[in-house]
């Protein structure tokens, strides 16, 4: 009974001493802090468009991020999608830029969360435009006896004129130049006659100029890009030598997805930094990620973008049973 309170006092001193000793092993093995010199915060970037060769661009604004942050990081250029994907379900990555269908696709097998959306003049979205040459287009509207608007592209008498078309699309598995303009005429009871596939959206307004196809698909950032001035685009409205038959819904742009075991005040630092280094910083910052801003991304901005990736598993699965 008169030992208790000696029994309590070694009991303290175990516990304290037990508490020293693993200090002092963490300290030992130099477990390093994430975002320190020893241990960067990993970013994974799709290099399928040669971003690895802008290593001035890259270099800069890794730079500008851990000056904003206080972080280390580190840009990883891997070859595709794929491998960004990889390294993030991995715990290889603490981030990685990715297309909104490919965060789709990811989060049915991993558990990912989307921080950023990346924007163009603040909109955070991208459209397919269906488009056709002006002087071929304005025959077809006298031939059904239309005026020519925005308000007689859905009448039922260019129906025909639609289904009788070769449409040029880039490549059947992309996004925005196949499975968003296909769900675009499916949902309008469109069933163009032919299909061909050139490669490039330059090379769809070359198949349009060639006569080779009535309709061509392209995005609007590549019309923002190669025509300027032709902006905002809407049904119906005129550039160059082409007339915009549709537009499709809007899909978000590429996304900044975060591992989920990133902690939530680094993941904030990181979003806080990229917001900052795309002002100061914009040259490169539009060089590595064809944009100009960041926006704070939500699930709610991705309803859409789950309808398209059910279509295109639709469509994948009825092309491989035919196969």
């Amino acid at each position: 009974m008169f030992y208790q309170p000696k029994i309590k006092l070694y009991f303290y001193i175990i516990a304290l001493i037990t508490l020293l000793l693993n200090g002092c092993v963490k300290f030992w093995l130099g477990t390093p802090e994430l975002g320190s010199k020893a241990l960067p915060i990993e970013f994974y970037l799709d290099n399928s468009n040669s971003l690895i060769n802008e290593e001035a661009a890259s270099a800069s604004l890794q730079s500008c991020i851990e000056d904003k942050t206080g972080y280390r990081i580190h840009f990883n250029f891997v070859p595709d999608e794929k491998a960004v994907i990889s390294a993030l379900a991995r715990g290889n990555a603490q981030f990685g830029v990715m297309s909104s269908m490919g965060y789709i696709s990811a989060s049915t097998r991993t558990s990912l969360k989307s921080v950023l959306i990346f924007s163009k003049k603040g909109i955070a979205t991208t459209r397919s435009v269906i488009l056709g040459k002006s002087s071929i287009w304005k025959t077809y509207f006298q031939k059904a006896g239309l005026a020519l608007n925005q308000f007689t592209f859905h009448h039922d008498a260019l129906l025909p004129y639609f289904n009788n078309s070769t449409v040029a699309f880039i490549d059947p598995e992309n996004i925005i130049g196949f499975y968003l303009p296909r769900m675009y005429f499916l949902q309008r009871n469109i069933f163009p006659n032919a299909a061909i596939f050139v490669g490039s959206y330059n090379s769809v307004l070359d198949s349009l100029n060639e006569n080779l196809a009535t309709i061509g698909v392209v995005s609007e950032n590549f019309i923002d890009t190669k025509f300027p001035n032709s902006t905002p685009i809407k049904l119906g409205s005129q550039f160059s030598d082409y007339i915009v038959l549709g537009i499709s819904q809007n899909l978000p742009g590429n996304v900044i997805t975060a591992n989920q075991v990133t902690p939530n005040f680094v993941t904030q630092a990181i979003m806080k930094g990229f917001d900052l280094c795309s002002q100061s910083k914009a040259s490169d910052f539009r060089i590595i990620f064809y944009a100009d801003g960041v926006l704070k991304s939500n699930e709610k901005q991705f309803i859409f973008t789950k309808e398209l990736y059910n279509f295109q598993q639709e469509n994948t699965r009825i092309l491989t049973q035919r196969n």
